[in-house]
């Protein structure tokens, strides 16, 4: 048995289904706000998420102080778009739950300096990390955020070019001058947080799901690096 499983194991609930998976996600969430007020949260978006914020906002006096960081953006698209990251946080956290812009950070990755962005939004995750937080959901193919399978994964966070299944999210991905992208915190800073949430559910994930339970860490299924981690909550709807 390797070292970390002995000492670390990843917390893993099987849930009977979403509502469950999403109470319990934020249940979690503001036990560790009640101790923090101020934590910093790395907010995910997708189906995985929307109810667990759902849950969040009947609570949401408590979350006045939360800082929140967006990880994750797609590029082309503007940010105004109804499918963008910024509009899905606008709907489903930051208006629900009354985080004060102060408290936001956010990032534009059609920006035209680009370099500088990345720079600004890398500094701010070095200079307040640890992360109190993380959401992460799984992608079909094994991805966190937009860290796709490599041959090799990026620790910062950066510019990442989107797999074929990913772009199936939005036509739009592919109507840029070049490849789909979108911007995303590395997997140091994922890797680097005190506390990882980590939600796997919605369709097709079957695969992904089944590549992380062999716990062999591999770039193929960057979700697999999860195990190194000493404070994972894998939640799933799916049985395991």
């Amino acid at each position: 048995m390797p070292y970390f499983e002995k000492k670390n194991p990843m917390k893993i609930h099987s849930v009977a289904n979403y509502q469950e998976l999403s109470e319990l996600a934020s249940s979690l969430i503001v036990d560790e706000v009640k101790h923090k007020p101020d934590l910093l949260f790395c907010a995910a978006t997708g189906g995985s998420p929307t109810g667990m914020y759902a849950e969040m906002a009947k609570q949401k006096a408590l979350f006045n102080q939360m800082r929140v960081i967006k990880m994750d953006e797609w590029g082309i698209i503007p940010a105004s778009h109804p499918d963008s990251c910024e509009s899905y946080l606008k709907k489903h956290l930051l208006e629900p739950l009354d985080i004060p812009t102060n408290c936001y950070v956010s990032f534009d990755p059609n920006t035209s300096d680009a370099d500088n962005e990345i720079q600004r939004v890398g500094s701010y995750i070095q200079a307040n990390s640890p992360m109190d937080i993380c959401i992460l959901g799984l992608g079909k193919n094994g991805h966190i955020a937009f860290n796709e399978p490599a041959p090799f994964l990026q620790p910062g966070f950066h510019k990442a070019t989107l797999a074929e299944s990913t772009i199936q999210h939005d036509p739009a991905l592919s109507q840029g001058s070049e490849p789909a992208f979108g911007w995303c915190v590395g997997m140091q800073g994922i890797l680097q947080s005190k506390k990882i949430i980590f939600l796997v559910t919605g369709k097709g994930k079957e695969a992904a799901l089944k590549q992380i339970m062999t716990k062999q860490i591999t770039t193929d299924c960057p979700a697999s690096f999860l195990w190194l981690h000493p404070n994972v909550e894998l939640i799933t709807d799916y049985p395991v």
